[in-house]
């Protein structure tokens, strides 16, 4: 008994406390007779808001008594001095047209690229400034016409104009003489590396001529045979040629095949112990033919 009389005593405590509650927020709620003028005004304000919204207009929300603070004189005489100022350089600039033109055109066609691209400009023509001092220089090419002087046996001294359409290979023709007349050779190598190892095939002639002048400075007598001494030749040969570029000198060597006609065969032997009752008769020169080692060596100045 003596439980349920406090939890009734603490329910009617609970009652009591919500009334006096109640009744004191009634009691400050504001009387609409007593309402002050300025309320009347801020809740006309309200009701213009809602008309101009119903009405689709922007409402004025700013209030009557709002406070508007006043520039200051000094910084509206800043703002006006700096007005006058931009003005003055937009009237500067559309005065001096070609100044803006040159001004535009000073923009680099690179620089505009950057921009459009995102990248900074700077940055870029750094860049390929780098590039183009890292990149190889292109290489020359190589001289085709050249100038070439060789001696040996059986070429004598010759004197050649030489063309290379590429490194790997040339072409030779030229004319010189032997000791004992004037002749011509013309002929080609091959360079698989363009220096180094070469391999060379050439042929050429010589006119007749009178060797007996020769075969007296050797220390032989001289032959009727030797009164006219003329033959070709076939050189077939290897050899090293050093420098590639503007000089080459080379050594090359080989076998080479002598084909000709002996003159005055019968002269000769009529002259080598013949009696009176023998007589030697050679109705047709005879040809002859013969094969040896060669070797020549020789240098190339490429002009073009």
């Amino acid at each position: 008994m003596r439980s349920s009389a406090q939890k009734i005593a603490f329910v009617g405590s609970l009652l009591a406390a919500l009334i006096a509650a109640q009744n004191a927020r009634a009691n400050e709620q504001p009387n609409p007779a007593d309402q002050t003028p300025s309320d009347a005004g801020a809740d006309d304000r309200v009701n213009r808001v809602g008309s101009d919204a119903g009405a689709g207009q922007m409402p004025d929300m700013a209030p009557a008594d709002a406070y508007v603070p006043q520039a200051d004189s000094g910084l509206a005489d800043i703002g006006d001095a700096t007005a006058q100022s931009d003005a003055g350089e937009l009237a500067g600039s559309t005065s001096r047209p070609e100044a803006t033109h040159r001004e535009a055109r000073e923009i680099s066609p690179a620089r505009g690229a950057d921009v459009g691209s995102g990248a900074g400009p700077s940055t870029q023509s750094e860049g390929m400034s780098v590039a183009a001092m890292i990149a190889p220089p292109l290489p020359k090419r190589l001289p085709i016409f050249g100038l070439m002087a060789d001696v040996g046996v059986p070429d004598g001294l010759i004197g050649s104009l030489v063309i290379r359409p590429k490194k790997w290979v040339r072409f030779c023709a030229g004319g010189g003489a032997n000791s004992i007349s004037y002749g011509w050779r013309t002929g080609i190598t091959v360079l698989p590396f363009g220096r180094g190892p070469s391999a060379s095939l050439e042929y050429g002639g010589y006119q007749d001529g009178n060797a007996n002048a020769l075969a007296k400075k050797l220390g032989f007598n001289g032959s009727p045979v030797l009164d006219r001494v003329g033959y070709q030749y076939l050189n077939a040969h290897l050899g090293l040629d050093f420098g590639s570029r503007r000089f080459v000198f080379f050594i090359h060597g080989g076998v080479s095949v002598l084909w000709g006609q002996i003159h005055n065969l019968d002269a000769a032997l009529a002259g080598a112990g013949a009696t009176g009752t023998t007589e030697v008769l050679v109705r047709q020169d005879p040809s002859a033919k013969a094969v040896g080692p060669s070797v020549k060596l020789g240098f190339i100045g490429y002009v073009w």
